[in-house]
């Protein structure tokens, strides 16, 4: 079996303004094969730089784009060619966008493996330790608190029992995000999991303020308070954070993971398995992460290609607290399957079929398809 082809698709909605959801666009990647079997992935970040760098032709031994690098290689080899992709890109790469691009490649790679043999993907890691994983509903805070109330109650009904609000309202005033938040849990009871996704930065002592008053509402985990590369900030504020201090959206690679959990002590990390370095470099920073003691709570907020990748990957891990369930009403994230995934009681049900256990709707590929040219 060889590959013939890495077909990159981007995917953007009509309209998308910077402020906005972070699923507004997406880079869809298809690895082909000369046996007919095809491999689905996604990379999230900005889809014509991915593209880029998947198509660009070689430059140096240690500067080339992935295409090249794979077509005709067999797919099945995926430690190979996930080395080959990695030390010939290590002049431009190791870390960030390159990563990001190899991860969307990877996760297609392991969804051919599972359709050659005929099994998911989590059969392929050693099998699964559950049929399903708990799900926290993850949505943006609106500009108004007793909107954030609404929407509180609105997914508790629908059956979570974690909730996490981020982005939108919050960031402004720490002191109105602890009002708010003291609002939603007065709403939802104390049974339900809350967690605050700040997005953007505060200055170190409004985070050090805020994670105390937070703490008072029993919050699961306050995320992102820090920019990401401040690792010193990050181990001073866990050091006397009441409340668990969680990040790692931003970051690849296991040497990124590393640092954040050796020079920044967290104890709860957010790899994305469609930027951290794809499937492949998600098992190795969770096997890292088990030998400290640190929980692994994906960040997953994409297309169902990545909530189905998720799902595989924790499928087979020891402690699965939580996977992220994007809320939003976007088609990028509701119609993109023949099936899309859905939640049930809280939880989302782990596919078992060949692969990732899902395919896409092509209508919807084609009417939400990008092209360069216009």
């Amino acid at each position: 079996m060889k590959i013939t082809d890495i077909e990159t698709i981007i995917l953007r909605l009509p309209e998308v303004v910077a402020n906005g959801d972070n699923l507004q666009d997406v880079l869809i990647i298809k690895v082909h094969t000369d046996e007919g079997i095809t491999g689905i992935g996604e990379a999230h970040t900005a889809p014509t730089v991915l593209k880029a760098i998947i198509d660009a032709p070689v430059s140096h031994l240690t500067t080339q784009g992935l295409k090249p690098l794979l077509v005709g290689r067999d797919p099945r080899r995926i430690n190979e060619l996930w080395t080959r992709m990695y030390r010939h890109t290590t002049s431009y790469g190791r870390r960030g966008v390159v990563l990001q691009a190899i991860s969307g490649i990877d996760i297609a790679l392991w969804d051919i493996l599972g359709k050659v043999t005929g099994r998911p993907v989590h059969q392929l890691f050693g099998g699964a330790l559950r049929d399903s994983v708990p799900v926290y509903a993850s949505d943006l805070s609106p500009a108004e608190p007793a909107a954030m109330v609404e929407l509180a109650e609105r997914h508790v009904e629908a059956g979570f029992r974690g909730l996490k609000f981020g982005w939108g309202g919050l960031g402004g005033d720490v002191r109105h995000d602890a009002k708010w938040v003291g609002a939603v849990r007065e709403a939802v009871g104390a049974e339900i999991d809350l967690m605050l996704d700040m997005g953007t930065p505060v200055p170190f002592d409004s985070a050090v303020w805020l994670a105390h008053a937070l703490a008072e509402q029993d919050v699961y985990f306050l995320e992102e308070p820090l920019a990401p590369d401040d690792l010193d900030g990050f181990a001073q504020l866990v050091a006397v954070s009441p409340t668990p201090i969680t990040t790692g959206e931003k970051e690849t690679s296991r040497f990124g993971f590393r640092d954040l959990i050796e020079r920044g002590g967290l104890r709860i990390i957010q790899p994305d398995i469609a930027r951290c370095g794809g499937l492949t470099e998600v098992r190795r920073i969770a096997a890292l992460a088990e030998l400290r003691n640190v929980r692994v709570i994906p960040h997953c907020w994409s297309t169902d290609i990545l909530v189905s990748a998720t799902l595989q990957f924790l499928a087979t891990q020891t402690d699965a607290p939580y996977q992220e369930f994007n809320v939003m009403d976007n088609p990028l994230k509701t119609e993109l399957l023949v099936e899309p995934i859905q939640q049930q009681n809280g939880a989302v049900r782990v596919p078992d079929g060949p692969g990732l256990g899902i395919e896409l709707n092509e209508e919807i590929v084609e009417r939400y398809r990008w092209r360069l040219d216009g």
